[in-house]
């Protein structure tokens, strides 16, 4: 099982791979800053994150985000593989799925 760091570490690596400067936030988020200004904001989850009070509010939160001209963050989230199918009935339940800016990614095996 995937760790939250060994996630987060994972985002960081892929966002840094596209070239672009990573940040990590108070938030627990890492933060890219890509072409055109665009703000990546990735949040690696774990399945205790799923029973966490607040979890939904917090991801609704998250997926409001703007950049500076006004356009949604890019939000993407890289869970741990015992947690990805519950995070993707949270999102479609929340209905961020639906959104075209809120993706999930999986670690290749």
């Amino acid at each position: 099982m995937a760790t939250r760091r060994e996630l987060t570490e994972f985002l960081e690596e892929y966002y840094r791979g596209c070239g672009f400067p990573v940040s990590r936030h108070e938030d627990g988020t890492v933060r890219a800053s890509g072409i055109g200004g665009v703000t990546w904001i990735g949040l690696a989850v774990v399945a205790q994150d799923l029973a966490e009070e607040g979890f939904e509010e917090r991801l609704v939160e998250l997926s409001e985000q703007r950049m500076p001209q006004g356009a949604l963050c890019p939000f993407e989230l890289l869970p741990a593989e015992d947690c990805a199918d519950e995070l993707r009935g949270v999102l479609a339940r929340l209905r961020l799925s639906e959104r075209g800016h809120v993706e999930v990614y999986e670690l290749a095996a």
